[in-house]
């Protein structure tokens, strides 16, 4: 009877498939943590989006409040009052750093929307006329879900009167 023997040398084995298996399992964990690394990336990313549409959705939200307050209050000639949150010739006009500074949006127009850290507001600017075609501009500031997404938007709207 023959005996099987798994090394003619068995004194001479190195350990090759042990240490073969140990890199390939030191592979497999630094894939394994990339994978983990953008896994997390791509929450925060997908979360920051979010946020950043919901303020967007926000600002739009306050310029449709605001094209609505304009449309039933402007339902005449021109009478020189102005309702809460209408500003007549504003010296600010385009001016960013205004309009970037929190402070100076404490004043205006404000309605309430779900879901956001702070109700969005707005300020309807009554601009010059240009004949018998009165101009106004609304400027809207909402956040998000939290205070770290700002969106600040413009509109234009124009009004001419029947006569």
């Amino acid at each position: 009877m023959k005996h099987l023997h798994y090394s003619q040398y068995p004194g001479k084995q190195q350990g090759v498939v042990l240490f073969t298996a140990l890199i390939f399992l030191v592979a497999l964990m630094l894939i394994g943590n990339n994978a983990v690394q953008n896994s997390g990336l791509e929450e925060r990313m997908a979360g920051n989006t979010r946020n950043r549409d919901m303020a967007f959705q926000a600002a739009e939200a306050a310029l449709k409040n605001a094209g609505n307050t304009l449309s039933t209050w402007r339902v005449g000639p021109w009478t020189g009052t102005m309702p809460a949150g209408l500003v007549n010739n504003p010296s600010h006009a385009n001016d960013s750093s205004y309009w970037g500074n929190i402070a100076n949006w404490t004043n205006y127009k404000s309605f309430t929307v779900s879901g956001v850290a702070e109700n969005p507001r707005y300020i309807i600017e009554k601009m010059p006329d240009v004949g018998t075609v009165e101009h106004y501009r609304v400027t809207a500031r909402a956040v998000g879900g939290d205070t770290s997404a700002v969106v600040i938007l413009q509109a234009a709207f124009s009004y001419t009167p029947s006569p």
